[in-house]
């Protein structure tokens, strides 16, 4: 990161000495090979006006100066926004007096797959990239006119970015604080002043690389710079007026939308009665109605944004069989009521933000479940996770902070976690040599978050994949690996352990030379050569705790005795940890794999400790076993 900072910081003293864009271009685009384009400056400014509804709306003003890295090439430069802003002005015009004029804008709703997503809408303009070095004015004016909804502001782009300004104008009767995420890693600086009654902030950043889509990627919250802007207050003839000063307001923001509601249950009372009638326990019941909702309403996944904060009405989600996790959790908040159970809706950030609750912000919560209170206990009910048993919690609402509705105030709690051994992939293998191949049975067992993400994959896999599916999964993806005879469980059920059983044949792993064996045992080498690039800018998730353990027992041909087992390896660091041992118990060698990644994190500061363990754990998958004669 400090080489591509260095780099791009010589460009912007090659860019601030002449205007020699052609030769800008030529140097940034050897360096971004994939980047289309680089914004030589941009310049955003919020300025914040009262309005008598809502406290304050915002003017958003850009200016941006876009940089040609590519020849006849075809971009689209896009703005997004919903139904509290309105787009007043988008246009576009390059140095070679190209032009996309505000009216030509095409704008529409945000989908996914024809799939409506939230109330989140775009507009773009098409911009051809004409010559290396062309230079596009770009202008946009964006009104916000519910100030809650202003809330992350980030400062890289999709492209390099050689300078950038963001401004503050601030009036003094109106409170904001704006708070600054992750600037360590960053050379952000930030100056403040007043003009007549508005305080003005101004934050400057230069060279910055694009931001990148990454695998595994965690939320952006956590690596990238950002500001978080909390608009709490203004003052409207002579009284303040709160806007979000206090979780307590942005509950009362939530519940004001939700008591718009008007459910209607005699929609699905026969349904309530009919999945209840034979059940005899409160357990029993409330897992009938919280699988029914699994089983029978399609996710229709929202992005993480801001828009569409209130949840379909119950009914409508029942009749549709689709919904979002508002609506969802609204349908089995009042499938339970009409048992008889006091069931709540309950609003979460899962694992992809950062902030909790502490923060009055509509950026912390991305997320929407049912809460039941049963013998003083609560019961957290996500719908939306196909396969999760009643009682469990997936991995991404785990430690999370909940705002429980309970009328005028909310009920703050936090989701328990789970411990390592609750998630865990389980293989163990008995096997013998035969020829150049190990044989022998093979059986897997799946706990937690492991279970009900194979059985999500196996469900949403056509049936014709099933079989290559289950390969893929058996073998981890070596093509020596070979199986047969499948036993499969019920894979519907939810409780429990799932197993799996096969025989398997493990081709290549055994090479022999004058009486002498040398034996690959592990046919599953998980992370081998898992090396993360230093240009990463993204901590690692895996979306689930890691515990995957193998135990393989391989029996001594007779006549044969060990001649070398591979050395021990133990791993420890506070992410994760690795651990392999070979033992001789008779005639058998048992050999024992371990991995753990507790939080299924792994971040950026950790980096080089994880690749300097995972040459040592690569190093131990290619040291054999040895037998002679």
């Amino acid at each position: 990161m400090k080489k591509i900072v260095f780099y791009l910081l010589s460009i912007v003293s090659i860019a601030a000495q002449g205007q020699d864009y052609p030769k800008i271009a030529k140097e940034l685009q050897q360096k971004y090979k994939d980047s289309e384009a680089a914004i030589i400056q941009s310049t955003i400014t919020y300025e914040f006006v009262k309005n008598a509804k809502v406290g304050a709306k915002i003017i958003e003003s850009k200016n941006e100066k876009l940089l040609s890295l590519r020849y006849n090439y075809l971009i689209h430069q896009t703005e997004f926004y919903d139904n509290n802003s309105i787009i007043e002005e988008f246009r576009a015009e390059s140095s070679l007096k190209q032009k996309a004029p505000d009216g030509l804008r095409s704008c529409g709703t945000y989908t996914n797959e024809g799939d409506f997503y939230d109330d989140s809408k775009f507009c773009t303009h098409q911009l051809k990239l004409k010559e290396v070095g062309e230079v596009w004015d770009i202008g946009l004016v964006k009104i916000i006119n519910d100030p809650k909804y202003l809330t992350s502001i980030y400062f890289q782009e999709a492209y390099p970015l050689l300078e950038k300004k963001i401004t503050f104008i601030i009036p003094s009767d109106i409170e904001v604080e704006i708070k600054e995420m992750n600037f360590p890693d960053f050379a952000i600086s930030k100056a403040e002043r007043t003009e007549g009654s508005n305080k003005i902030v101004e934050y400057l950043v230069k060279a910055l690389a694009p931001m990148e889509r990454e695998n595994l990627q965690r939320g952006l919250q956590y690596n990238h710079p950002h500001l978080l802007v909390l608009v709490k207050s203004a003052v409207m003839a002579g009284k303040k007026v709160n806007v979000l000063s206090s979780p307590q307001d942005l509950y009362a923001w939530y519940s004001s939308l939700t008591r718009q509601l008007q459910p209607n249950p005699q929609v699905f009372k026969s349904t309530v009665a009919q999945l209840t009638k034979d059940k005899k326990s409160d357990e029993e019941k409330i897992k009938a109605l919280y699988y029914w909702v699994q089983d029978n309403i399609r996710y229709i996944a929202f992005e993480d944004g801001m828009a569409a904060f209130k949840p379909d009405e119950a009914q409508h989600v029942f009749e549709k069989k689709y919904g979002d996790c508002k609506g969802m959790a609204n349908l089995t908040k009042e499938m339970l009521k009409a048992a008889g159970y006091d069931a709540r809706l309950t609003w979460i950030g899962t694992t992809r933000i950062m902030y909790d609750h502490s923060v009055p912000s509509l950026a912390i919560n991305n997320h929407m479940i049912c809460t039941v209170l049963l013998g003083g206990k609560k019961y957290y009910l996500d719908a939306t996770e196909k396969y999760i048993p009643f009682d469990e919690n997936a991995e991404r609402i785990q430690n999370r902070s909940v705002m429980i509705e309970d009328g005028d105030k909310f009920i703050a709690d936090k989701i328990p976690a789970s411990d390592k051994n609750h998630d865990i992939d389980l293989r163990n293998l008995t096997m013998k040599i035969n020829g150049e191949n190990l044989e022998g049975k093979y059986t897997i067992e799946l706990k937690g978050e492991a279970k009900k993400d194979f059985l999500y994959a196996y469900h949403y896999t056509k049936n014709d994949q099933k079989e290559e599916f289950l390969t893929d999964f058996i073998s981890k993806g070596n093509a020596h690996v070979k199986t047969s005879n499948l036993v499969l469980p019920d894979m519907e059920k939810r409780e429990g352990t799932l197993s799996l059983e096969c025989v398997i044949k493990y081709s290549s792993a055994v090479s022999s030379f004058n009486n002498e064996f040398y034996i690959d045992i592990d046919p599953t080498k998980i992370f081998n050569n898992w090396v993360i690039k230093d240009t990463r800018q993204s901590d690692i998730d895996f979306g689930e705790k890691i515990h995957k353990k193998t135990i393989i027992n391989l029996q001594i041909p007779d006549g044969y005795s060990v001649s070398h087992l591979p050395a021990k390896v133990d791993i420890s660091d506070p992410e994760f940890s690795f651990s392999i041992n070979y033992a001789l118990n008779g005639n058998t060698v048992v050999y024992t794999k371990e991995l753990n990644i507790p939080q299924g994190i792994i971040k950026k500061a950790s980096f080089s400790q994880w690749n300097m363990a995972n040459r040592k754990l690569t190093k131990a998958y290619e040291d054999q076993i040895l037998l002679k004669k």
